[in-house]
């Protein structure tokens, strides 16, 4: 089904549409360096891509309604092309647009994202809140995504993802390596391969492995404090931090994880599959059931981060560990 944007139609059309009940789909997604073989414009690739698909499951007799994307996001991928926001500019153009799109007769609105920075999880979060206020449904379907990611303990039920990767050992080390793959890595070039094939370059084909990021010791110290006294949730938060930290510490710098030269559209489809698996009963819930979406993962980092005026990399662990009562 093609995508209409309604703030492109006359205003009585747009009004009649939203006012039926039909869903807006609203992204929002900064301009991100992926790597040299994505475009900047991946996230916002993949965000169409997935609102389609929930459209066609969720929403068949309506029709799609697709916003412009807002072209913000908090604390992208450092590289070429990058265009980094605050934490409350985006959370202030979240807020704005909600409101816009909730008085021109919104009633059920999908924030969608594949820029999966928590505190960008949290910017969208106050989009959610806004709807809500106004009376209107909203969710923002990445949020239980990325909880999967950080508990991701066992891979195996993402082996079908892989088994288009010929050789064995490649195989094994694929999907191994899944929680680690959190940006332009194996996952996310399937899911370019499989949404936008024309944005992907064969460059990807001729490119390294990501070296193994070493998890930084200091949150890695934290999330043992963390698990020894019971916050099982925020030492699991803080391992995966750990793993970021590391990640970003990498130089050079390759702007990637895992192994993009393993992506396959195949590989692609089945990760779309578990995507809409996670995603569908969260927007159901909230849009048809009103019921609140997961708060966002880290629920410690507005605090600790003074809604980000601090970059995540600068806080304190003592912050973090005595807001979380550790």
């Amino acid at each position: 089904m093609k995508a209409i944007d309604p703030f492109d139609l006359p205003h009585q059309e747009a009004r009649s549409l939203l006012e039926r009940g039909a869903p807006l789909f609203m992204p929002v997604n900064p301009v991100e360096y992926h790597g040299p073989h994505l475009s900047l414009h991946n996230d916002a690739l993949i965000s169409r891509g997935i609102a389609s698909d929930l459209h066609a499951r969720l929403f068949p007799e309506q029709p799609l309604l697709y916003a412009r994307d807002l072209e913000v996001g908090v604390e992208p991928c450092p590289g070429p092309g990058t265009r980094a926001s605050p934490f409350l500019a985006v959370a202030s153009a979240v807020r704005e647009a909600t409101r816009a799109a909730v008085e021109l007769g919104a009633r059920k609105i999908v924030f969608v994202t594949f820029h999966g920075a928590p505190l960008h999880a949290h910017a969208l979060d106050e989009g959610v809140s806004r709807a809500e206020e106004l009376g209107a449904r909203a969710v923002a379907p990445l949020t239980p995504v990325l909880e999967r990611m950080v508990e991701l303990d066992d891979p195996s039920p993402l082996a079908p993802a892989c088994a288009f990767i010929e050789d064995a050992a490649l195989r094994a080390e694929a999907l191994a390596g899944l929680q680690l793959d959190f940006h332009a890595g194996f996952f996310e070039t399937s899911l370019a391969l499989h949404y936008a094939p024309e944005s992907v370059s064969d460059i990807r084909h001729a490119l390294p492995p990501c070296p193994r990021p070493e998890a930084d010791p200091a949150l890695i110290a934290a999330s043992r404090a963390a698990r020894l006294v019971g916050k099982t949730v925020l030492a699991r938060e803080l391992a995966f931090a750990a793993l970021g930290q590391g990640w970003n510490n990498l130089r050079p710098f390759p702007g990637y994880t895992g192994r993009p030269s393993l992506a396959s559209k195949e590989a692609g489809a089945v990760f779309v599959d578990v995507l809409m698996s996670v995603m569908e009963p969260v927007v159901r819930a909230a849009l048809f059931e009103g019921r609140r979406q997961p708060t966002p993962l880290m629920s410690w980092l507005r605090s600790v981060t003074l809604d980000g005026r601090i970059q995540t990399s600068k806080v304190a662990l003592a912050d973090v560990l005595a807001v979380a009562g550790v």
